[in-house]
């Protein structure tokens, strides 16, 4: 069973139980790339909904849409919000049409939804329009937008909620590797005594300031250009609507939503999204630098550091027996070459833009919604299978900080720098560790240099 829609290309045959139409059809079979809809972002398919929700409710309120359309088409815009008819949104988030097909899908769907609300037919559009009525007072450059930075805003709630959970983990494990004393390195040599609890303190302190950012630079997102229709000037939009659309809006997703100072700047320019691309990128890039850490820190103690074990959970080798890999630290760095790319895409998009708007804003979408999700979800994934079960092994690294040349440095304050660089000079000649040539000299007991060791490694306050 079909219907047929005619748009000014001409007539289409639909699907008849479909609530798509003629615009999203063409914009579906020009943008066939396979998988990636826009109904498999359900984030973005509410923001939509809830725009047209607030649209229609504004275009009520000053009296430019007849009450009993505005009724149904809220009911059908709530509808999408409560998770039905994601389906009917069968557009590729990739596709070329600057967002049109994207605001289409979205108009025709609350359309023919809110026509069968009336009792008529879906396609039946003589007395409710997907463009007169749905997109009445809106233009595709300021409706996807908008729908994308609520969308991305609202993706950016459950990553910070992720880095914070990473964090504490971090920070159970520094809590409990406290006393574990080790060598610090630096360029990959013997620094320093520390603590692997001072360590694991410094993951815990960066995660949590990678969460506070991405959480204050998706503020940003809350500056929206609705209501200045195509291209700022809000053409198409009658006496009222601007400031009805945005009580209604904010009221609905309680949030404190407000129109950019300059509405041609929030229709032309798409810096938000890169900063927030930006943000999520350098948190990625910072925790692949951690897992690459705990990648070295966990290196088999017989030809490695060996300072900490993390959780066996699945074997390493098809051919090595007993072989086990640093399987979510590598996750994690592979995370980052990801968002690396996504970011890349991201800022050439804002780029690209052109004169009165950016018409790029669906593949901006499409990255930034993978990077939150690739990033949400590994965030938790580390915490859970890895960091949360990472045990020290003291004894490696108590016998690695012995045998090296870090406890020089405590011993400057007692001996002098010339002295324990003499000292250091014949270990080294005589293939021993630094502290059995100063004991042997007699500068120092062992008793002294733990007491010294144990002083050394005190945070400072």
């Amino acid at each position: 069973m079909t219907r047929i829609e005619t748009d000014s290309i001409g007539p289409r045959e639909i699907p008849a139980d479909a609530l798509y139409g003629v615009n999203t059809l063409r914009g579906m079979e020009n943008s066939a790339l396979g998988g990636d809809r826009i109904g498999a972002h359900p984030r973005l398919v509410n923001a939509l909904a809830a725009i047209k929700k607030a649209a229609a409710l504004a275009n009520r309120d000053i009296g430019t849409l007849n009450p009993k359309l505005a009724t149904a088409i809220v009911s059908a815009c709530e509808e999408l919000m409560a998770g039905r008819h994601h389906d009917q949104f069968i557009v590729s988030m990739l596709e070329g049409s600057g967002g049109t097909s994207i605001n289409m899908n979205a108009n025709e769907v609350i359309a023919n939804r809110a026509l069968q609300i009336l009792g008529r037919k879906a396609g039946d559009y003589a007395d409710l329009h997907p463009n007169d009525h749905v997109n009445q007072g809106q233009s595709t450059n300021d409706v996807v937008p908008s729908a994308v930075k609520l969308a991305v805003y609202d993706a950016c709630g459950p990553l910070v909620a992720a880095l914070n959970t990473l964090a504490d983990a971090f920070a159970g494990r520094a809590d409990a590797f406290s006393e574990v004393l080790k060598t610090g390195r630096t360029c990959m040599q013997a620094a320093q005594p520390m603590t692997l609890g001072q360590e694991f303190g410094g993951y815990a302190s960066a995660t949590r300031r990678l969460a506070a950012r991405i959480e204050t630079t998706a503020k940003d997102l809350l500056t929206l250009p609705l209501g200045g229709s195509a291209i700022g000037t809000g053409l198409g939009s009658d006496p009222g609507y601007p400031q009805a659309i945005y009580r209604h809006l904010s009221a609905e997703l309680d949030l404190p939503l407000r129109p950019g100072s300059d509405p041609f700047d929030a229709m032309q320019n798409s810096d938000a999204f890169s900063r927030v691309s930006a943000e999520i990128r350098i948190a990625a890039e910072t925790l692949a630098k951690i897992a690459h850490d705990l990648i070295l820190l966990s290196s088999d103690p017989q030809t490695g550091l060996g300072e900490i074990r993390l959780p066996a959970i699945q074997p390493g080798s098809s051919i090595m027996p007993g072989k086990i890999n640093p399987v979510l630290p590598m996750l994690m760095q592979q995370i980052a070459f990801t968002l690396s790319g996504n970011d890349t895409s991201v800022s050439l998009a804002a780029m690209a833009g052109q004169l009165e708007i950016n018409h790029f804003e669906p593949v901006i979408a499409a990255h930034l919604f993978d990077s939150t999700r690739l990033l949400t979800r590994g965030s938790l994934l580390f915490a859970e299978k890895c960091i949360c079960g990472i045990e020290a092994n003291p004894a490696r690294a108590l016998e690695l900080l012995m045998n090296s040349p870090a406890l020089a440095t405590v011993m400057v304050p007692r001996l002098g720098y010339a002295r324990v660089s003499a000292i250091v000079k014949q270990a080294e000649n005589d293939g021993v560790p630094f502290i059995e040539t100063m004991i042997e000299q007699g500068w120092m007991e062992k008793a002294e240099v733990m007491e010294l060791l144990q002083k050394a490694v005190i945070p400072v306050r």
